[in-house]
């Protein structure tokens, strides 16, 4: 029978209740199957959408990642920007627009935010005919298995509302440290956006983590992470880089095999994970790990 080992600690936790928008670092969070929960405040519940509503990220649009987010004592949640009044949006919405919209291959739906949401954001990206979802307890979420591409990664019941792919993303302190050792400018690991964070491995070795134990939680990996221009942007400017930290992950994080058919030159850095238990994780717990 296969033992867990000791890998590492938690060192950082991250939820980003807006897709693209800042994460907020928190010292615990719940592991839900839809992705962490901090307080009323769901990871990746509230999508930015054009005016066809079709979903904006940073990629098109950088300065997104200046979009902070907290909670207010009613338990609101606060969205602020750079020239903007604070955003206040209920955090149970239920009644509204429903819309029907995709991230990726994969279909959803999320409930209209309301004409003073859609007005900030326009305002804020100057986008005429931008608006904002959620992902109410009542919308349909966004099942991996319908992604073609990488359907052999997921299992019934692998559910999401707005991420790229997983409901989880992990990153190893020493994965960021030995990139930066090539890097003449050094990235953060905001970079990257993780939801968790890990300190006291070596670098990668998050990829050979085929089942992780944190506290009650237990996490299943799913495939290592291929990264994008979303990379390239300053998380502190939200200005968009020319290549870098892409080009130097390309020349050794390359996939390899059927994935390199999939994901083409985009490199592997870190790894995506779905919940098979729930519970509380914190920074400083112990990391144990199925290891392959």
């Amino acid at each position: 029978m296969e033992s867990y080992e000791e890998v590492g600690r938690v060192s950082g936790i991250f939820i980003y209740p807006v897709k693209s928008c800042r994460g907020l670092a928190v010292e615990a969070a719940e592991v839900t199957p839809t992705g962490l929960k901090y307080q009323a405040l769901m990871d990746r519940h509230w999508l930015v959408v054009n005016e066809k509503d079709h979903f904006l990220t940073a990629r098109q649009e950088p300065s997104l990642v200046l979009v902070t987010s907290s909670l207010a004592e009613d338990g609101s949640l606060c969205l602020d920007a750079p020239g903007k009044d604070t955003l206040r949006l209920p955090v149970n919405l239920e009644q509204g627009r429903l819309v029907h919209t995709k991230v990726f291959a994969v279909a959803g739906e999320g409930v209209d935010c309301g004409d003073e949401a859609a007005e900030w954001f326009s305002s804020y990206l100057n986008r005429p005919g931008t608006r904002l979802l959620f992902s109410a307890s009542n919308c349909k979420k966004r099942d991996l298995k319908e992604w073609k591409m990488f359907a052999e990664f997921a299992e019934t019941g692998d559910e999401v509302a707005f991420p790229d792919y997983a409901a989880f993303m992990m990153l190893s302190e020493a994965s960021l440290d030995n990139l930066n050792a090539k890097l003449d400018l050094p990235v953060t690991i905001r970079n990257f956006r993780p939801n968790i964070v890990v300190t006291g491995c070596s670098p990668h070795a998050e990829d050979s983590w085929k089942s992780i134990r944190i506290g009650k939680a237990e996490f299943r990996r799913m495939k290592q992470c291929d990264r994008c221009v979303f990379t390239t942007i300053d998380p502190e400017t939200g200005v968009k880089g020319e290549k870098e930290p892409l080009e130097t992950l390309r020349l050794y994080r390359q996939a390899e095999g059927a994935m390199r058919k999939k994901v083409g030159t985009s490199p592997m850095f870190g790894s995506h994970l779905a919940a098979d238990r729930e519970g509380t994780i914190r920074v400083g717990d112990t990391v144990y790990a199925l290891v392959d």
